[in-house]
């Protein structure tokens, strides 16, 4: 062994035993660099080193020396450490597997208000009797004594274990080569802007969509997007030409196909297909259809004001509820889930009505309630409002089906394409709403039949009329019905613009499905019959 004081080479073994003093090895050291190898060999090959060998063997299997104690003490040290260090990791992969939580407002343990990391291992000790002999030996020491509990342990044991999730997700990104490309940004409960990244990839005979990242992005544009995703990229060593996919929402800097990120992506990676998330495109069908009516608007506006008019207090929802009646929520993120909101006022009207009256009635209410049931009563009789609640009923529930159809995780393009096709086909030509252009007439029929509440006629009937001059063309739509009219600017321009908006958002599909479909068709395509065809696929 060398000893770093002297600079000299010893023998550990004639150090102890050998009574040759004179012994270069075992009084001064050895430091001949020039003839180590030769004086080395020649030493280890002695008669006195072989005796002195023998005599350590011997000793260390007495098992009565000092460092087998050492040993032993080292051993229950790294058994009890590493025991404790394991009740740890399952803890903080329990936490952080499920997103919760791991600080609170302080760290004592025993505290009510010290978190879910630390409230954790507190009750496992009513269960683990290692853990709690552990907790009540070094709990609370403060800094400076280690014992695995604070903060600082469970976000580097996170910071280990994201780095593990990432080098497994590159490793398999590597080894299926090409990938596909999902991004999106949303601000977190500290307003900071984070662009999430999903990598999709195929391998094994399995399609797999990893998270991979956050992003912190400071600025919307298609120019610092790019910038970010190509920084990622190059980070991790990741090859932009073996990008085959991307898909975002239809945000306009990020769908945009001249000068947008999936345009910019595609300009680094040819083969790199956009596709349009199908769910996000089947609300703006609906949001364009809407913003384009101004009945549309008012009755979504309205309905949104019931459900606020009633939740605001708890005595309105008993009054409600007293009723046999409920409403629902608009929903702010799924525009087609609307329809249970939809669905709830059709099938509670009349008790929505009846709350509404009592509530408009009562002399001991406050004037401000009183006054705001008496507007929301009055806009849900209208025949306005009612026929824009069927209607919209009559659409939303095709939506909603289609919607939660296109959210199953086995969906495919081609399937996808074809539902979105299908609520041009099936809800404006086909039997499920047959000819429903020309079934005005019905759904005004239902419309006043939804309540004996219901006015008969349109409130555009009672309004006072301006007369002016008007040209030949204005002359033709001022001839048509009150009815007609509502026909006309209304009923029309709903229907019209979902045809325009599905046939719009379903082009994007129908140009990849149409490059790729045929391989959801191979069963059907190749002559199973033949054996070479078989084999080879």
């Amino acid at each position: 062994m060398f000893s770093e004081s002297t600079g000299c080479v010893f023998c550990n073994v004639c150090k102890l035993f050998s009574t040759d003093y004179d012994n270069v090895f075992v009084k001064s050291g050895f430091y001949n660099w020039k003839k180590a190898k030769q004086t080395i060999f020649g030493h280890e090959n002695s008669k006195e080193h072989i005796q002195c060998m023998i005599k350590w063997i011997e000793f260390i299997k007495q098992n009565t020396h000092v460092d087998e104690y050492m040993v032993s003490q080292i051993k229950m040290e790294f058994n009890y450490w590493s025991a404790i260090l394991n009740r740890i990791v399952a803890v903080v992969r329990f936490l952080a597997g499920r997103g919760l939580a791991f600080r609170g407002h302080n760290e004592v343990i025993g505290s009510s208000n010290s978190g879910n990391y630390l409230g954790m291992l507190k009750l496992l000790t009513q269960f683990d009797p290692v853990l709690k002999q552990h907790i009540d030996t070094f709990a609370n020491k403060g800094k400076g004594n280690v014992n695995y509990l604070s903060k600082t342990i469970f976000e580097e044991l996170i910071d280990i274990m994201s780095q593990k999730v990432l080098t497994h997700i590159i490793s398999e990104r590597k080894k299926a080569k090409y990938w596909g490309i999902i991004v999106d940004s949303t601000p977190d409960i500290s307003h900071v802007d984070q662009l999430s990244v999903i990598f999709c990839y195929y391998l094994n005979g399995h399609v797999y969509e990893r998270f991979f990242c956050f992003l912190q992005i400071k600025i919307h544009d298609c120019k610092s997007l790019i910038t970010d995703i190509l920084d990622l990229l190059e980070r991790y060593d990741i090859d932009i030409t073996n990008c085959r996919g991307q898909a975002y929402d239809n945000a306009s800097n990020m769908s945009g196909k001249y000068s947008r990120l999936q345009a910019r992506l595609k300009e680094r990676s040819e083969l790199a297909f956009y596709i349009p998330c199908a769910g996000h495109s089947l609300n703006l069908v609906g949001q364009c259809s809407v913003s384009k009516c101004i009945n549309s608007i008012n009755y979504f506006g309205v309905l949104q004001s019931l459900y606020s008019f009633f939740v605001a207090s708890t005595h309105r929802w008993d009054l409600l509820k007293g009723n046999h009646a409920t409403l629902k929520r608009l929903s702010d993120t799924r525009w087609s889930c609307r329809s249970d909101a939809s669905k709830s006022l059709g099938e509670n009207f009349d008790g929505i009505h009846a709350a509404l009256c009592h509530i408009a009635e009562d002399i001991e209410d406050k004037s401000d309630t009183r006054h705001g049931a008496l507007c929301l009563l009055n806009k849900i009789t209208e025949l306005e409002f009612a026929f824009m609640a069927v209607l919209w009923h009559h659409i939303l529930n095709r939506f909603n089906a289609v919607t939660k159809f296109l959210q199953k995780v086995e969906l495919d393009l081609h399937t996808a394409s074809s539902m979105l096709l299908s609520l041009v086909s099936q809800v404006f030509y086909i039997d499920f709403v047959k000819n429903l252009r020309n079934d005005f007439t019905r759904f005004e029929n239902e419309s006043k039949k939804l309540s004996s509440f219901i006015e008969k006629d349109y409130s555009d009937k009672n309004k006072r009329k301006v007369i002016k001059k008007l040209s030949n063309t204005e002359n033709q739509v001022d001839s048509l019905s009150v009815s007609d009219k509502f026909r006309v600017n209304t009923f029309f321009v709903i229907i019209d613009k979902l045809v325009t908006q599905l046939t719009i958002r379903s082009d994007g599909y129908n140009h990849v499905n149409k490059l790729f479909g045929f391989l959801l068709k191979l069963f059907t395509i190749v002559p199973w019959n033949c054996k070479l065809a078989r084999k080879k696929l």
